[in-house]
């Protein structure tokens, strides 16, 4: 296995890369995965937020609408 410190990677943290993290943080979530440590709704929809100058389709704002619905079920 390969493994990378992206974390302080300016070239690796585009806002696609952010957003793909993000939704993938979402799957988590409502996987209820045991990897999921400190993730959160809130955190998911900050993130995305943080790209939506990168939405051209209105997909990313539709996506916030998604976790938005997702994390009131949880509760």
């Amino acid at each position: 296995m390969i493994t990378r410190v992206v974390l302080d990677d300016p070239q690796v943290q585009t806002p696609d890369f952010r957003f793909a993290s993000a939704v993938a943080e979402f799957g988590l979530l409502l996987r209820e995965s045991k990897y999921r440590k400190n993730a959160s709704y809130r955190d998911v929809i900050e993130t995305v937020r943080q790209t939506l100058g990168e939405d051209q389709d209105g997909l990313r704002s539709e996506f916030i609408d998604l976790v938005r619905k997702a994390s009131t079920m949880q509760r």
